[in-house]
């Protein structure tokens, strides 16, 4: 993962697309449970908020950040653009406008393809994490 300056989220405007966004119940305790516990994996938030394996985690995280993202569209294009600079394949994670992958003191990701857990680990970006409110 390369080291470009990620867009930083402007709470006021994220919490306004966030009441806008017409999250189901699903998708909005999703992203509480993640801005609250900061960091997670998808088996992680699936056990604690009792979610069934199908549809998985990450991929109700990106349609929820589609949804938001409506609400706040040059922020979330300029995630978008980011989030592709930075993935090591070239791809864009739409969830990269709430979370993002993590690395290690060696600036591994934290992924079974790196050999260094058995499975992905996100955390919340800072400007968005509630945990200490």
């Amino acid at each position: 993962m390369r080291n470009i300056i990620r867009p930083i989220t402007p709470v006021k405007d994220f919490e306004q697309a966030i009441i806008h966004a017409d999250l189901s119940e699903k998708e909005y305790e999703i992203i509480e449970y993640i801005r609250y516990t900061g960091i997670f994996s998808q088996p992680i938030i699936t056990k604690d908020l009792r979610l069934k394996s199908k549809p998985p985690v990450f991929s109700i995280i990106c349609e929820a950040s589609r949804k938001i993202g409506i609400h706040m569209p040059s922020h979330f294009e300029a995630v978008r653009k980011w989030s592709k600079i930075i993935n090591p394949n070239g791809v864009k994670w739409d969830g990269d406008l709430i979370c993002s992958a993590i690395q290690n003191i060696d600036g591994d990701l934290l992924t079974p393809e790196n050999g260094n857990s058995l499975y992905d680990f996100l955390s919340v970006h800072k400007e968005l994490f509630t945990g200490f409110s």
